[in-house]
């Protein structure tokens, strides 16, 4: 690598840690989609308070002041979907929260997701919302819904997500609401089939390159542990505890995976995120193949990428969210002896520096 594309690297992350880069923080986006009077805080507090039942105010004013501050973010995304009722947002905004917070916008296979975001477009209040979704999922679904096959998603061609919503943005009334839910019964599942295969087709790759569709080896714990020390963890610390990290540390951190979270995603207990298919992107180069002229790679993996985030229902990449702007001055450059993620891993241990801690592969297991 040459020593021009190492200085740009330096000047990318100084550019970041001194404030250079101009970001959009979570309280940002909520002064960006609240289009109330008065004070967005105090509208949070209230609204999130009765949603408890008018329990624990101080608690609930102490998380919202956090988020004011940008000190953390939502933990789930029940949380993240009682912000946008709070806020009365529509699907579009609430589909911005969602893509900050939880990494992908409103599942519309998911048929609790699909519910809120009928409530969100009618206006309802979330304690409306929580009691049409338990009735309809209680009628339609009396035995609970059902888990999501591995099988499944490797036959199932068609981009389901897409086809749904499509279909579903006709829905208005509750009467249709639950004469479509009725129908497309078959067609529901909680996690992101596109994002399933996409992310089974590159993690195969760095586990086995011989192998595309046809499984893990016998030690895949092993294999899939190994693959991402060498390819995805990339220095980041595994502790949990963020104390003590400032708030690009802690947005670049999350959702960063771990030997357990790829073997759960691998085995459908968890849902494939947004960051883990960019990461496994960077490690495969996008599986390569890639037909054009130096100057013009930075703008072919940016497409491709943003091509496949949004076949998988995900935002695309933003240069004012730090992990993002990582990932595109890491597309940048010529070297054809320097892969991407090994720019990336350079970047973000300079991030980092500092915060490396001992790794216990026992704990990853």
């Amino acid at each position: 690598m040459g020593k021009k594309q190492r200085k740009g690297q330096k000047e990318a992350v100084e550019n970041l840690l001194t404030g250079k880069v101009k970001l959009v923080s979570f309280s940002d986006l909520l002064r960006e989609v609240w289009q109330g009077e008065g004070s967005l805080a105090v509208r949070l507090t209230a609204q999130l308070t009765e949603y408890e039942g008018g329990k624990n105010r101080e608690k609930t004013a102490r998380k919202v002041r956090n988020w004011m501050h940008d000190r953390n973010l939502p933990k789930n995304r029940e949380e993240v979907f009682k912000i946008c009722f709070a806020l009365k947002l529509d699907e579009e905004r609430a589909e911005k929260i969602l893509g900050m917070t939880a990494e992908s916008g409103i599942h519309y296979r998911n048929p609790g997701e699909m519910i809120y975001a009928f409530c969100l477009r009618r206006g309802y209040e979330y304690v409306q919302a929580v009691r049409i979704k338990e009735q309809l999922l209680g009628e339609i679904f009396p035995k609970g819904f059902p888990g999501e096959e591995t099988a499944r998603a490797d036959r199932q061609p068609l981009n389901l997500t897409g086809y749904v919503r499509q279909r579903f943005q006709r829905v208005m009334t509750e009467d249709e609401l639950k004469r479509f839910l009725e129908s497309s019964r078959e067609r529901f599942g909680l996690y992101h089939n596109t994002a399933y295969r996409k992310f089974r087709r590159m993690l195969d790759c760095l586990i086995r390159p011989e192998i595309s569709e046809s499984g893990l080896p016998e030690d895949q714990i092993y294999s899939i542990r190994k693959a991402v020390e060498q390819y995805l963890r990339m220095g980041i610390p595994y502790e949990r505890r963020l104390g003590g990290y400032t708030r690009i540390q802690r947005e670049i951190k999350q959702h960063w995976p771990s030997a357990k979270s790829i073997y759960e995603m691998r085995t459908r207990k968890i849902d494939v995120d947004r960051k883990t298919l960019i990461l496994l992107y960077l490690a495969t180069e996008g599986e390569n193949e890639l037909q054009t002229e130096d100057m013009k790679l930075a703008e072919e993996h940016h497409r491709r990428m943003d091509l496949m985030l949004s076949e998988c229902g995900m935002p695309q990449l933003n240069v004012q969210n730090p992990f993002d702007y990582l990932v595109l001055q890491a597309a940048c450059g010529g070297d054809e002896d320097d892969f991407i993620g090994m720019k990336m891993e350079r970047m973000i241990r300079k991030i980092f520096a500092g915060k490396e801690t001992e790794i216990c592969p026992t704990a990853e297991k």
